[in-house]
């Protein structure tokens, strides 16, 4: 199953037993994803807080998204009628990162067939496709198992070794990368910077292998050695294992990212 589906064949798939599509549109700091999805989503598409679903929000020090127990994303996915035989569709309204981090905690959970919208809501809308405004509920609930573990992720022991062992890359704008005139910001030690935008094209759709393939190149990466990520919050980078991925590449996700890491202060920075 492909991990990106274009508008053109949502469209035609749109009335397909086993078709979940799921809304996830986040932006940090906000509340507000559900509102925004009540002034207009993709007909049949069910409301998904990533805040609160996709991420354990009553877990201390571990970053603002960390991911959610195997418990509770077991009773979200079967409250949404997912099952091994379903395929899941995620979207957002901005930048592709919160549909990725759907898609990386869906297929982390062990579900073999789950695609982003590759444009997100904009290209539905600019290809002249319906939106609806009603508050979507799932169907019937399943009895999902999951078995969590099936995308590497780095645990903030293994964040160290990243860099030495192949790239660890900063997915954040260039500008937090460094110190500022205060001291503050930096970067994981032997990081390498690669802000998340450049994984986009001109019309806000994940770029091709080839491009994505010449952009690490670009920036000295070794494409034979393992491939890590992270970002503010472990959203953005998840763009970029999705991004690897369609390169027929691997990397793993630092959940926590450095929302998490630099939650500690003896954990060392460099600018």
């Amino acid at each position: 199953m492909a991990d990106l589906i274009t508008v053109e064949a949502l469209a035609q798939r749109r009335n397909d037993v086993g078709l979940i599509v799921l809304d996830v549109r986040f932006t940090p700091g906000k509340s507000d994803g559900k509102q925004r999805y009540l002034t207009g989503h993709i007909p049949g598409a069910v409301y998904l807080d990533l805040p609160t679903e996709l991420s354990d929000p009553t877990a201390v020090g571990q970053g603002a998204n960390p991911l959610p127990t195997p418990a509770q994303l077991q009773a979200t996915l079967r409250r949404l009628g997912i099952t091994h035989e379903s395929h899941v569709v995620v979207y957002d309204d901005s930048n592709l990162s919160p549909a990725a981090r759907a898609w990386w905690v869906l297929r982390w959970a062990g579900l073999a067939q789950v695609s982003v919208l590759d444009g997100g809501l904009a290209a539905w809308v600019a290809s002249g496709q319906p939106l609806a405004t009603d508050d979507v509920q799932p169907k019937a609930a399943s009895t999902l198992e999951i078995t969590v573990g099936a995308l590497s992720q780095l645990t903030v022991e293994d964040v160290p070794h990243a860099p030495v062992q192949g790239t660890l890359l900063d997915l954040r704008p260039a500008a937090s990368f460094a110190f500022n005139a205060e001291g503050k910001g930096g970067h994981i030690p032997g990081a390498v910077s690669l802000p998340g935008a450049q994984l986009l094209d001109e019309q806000g759709r994940l770029v091709q292998p080839p491009a994505f393939r010449s952009r690490l190149q670009q920036a000295d990466v070794d494409l034979s050695r393992p491939l890590a990520a992270y970002c503010g919050s472990g959203v953005a980078a998840s763009l970029f294992v999705l991004a690897a991925h369609t390169a027929g590449l691997s990397a793993a996700l630092y959940p926590g990212s450095w929302s998490h890491w630099s939650s500690d202060p003896k954990r060392p920075v460099e600018g």
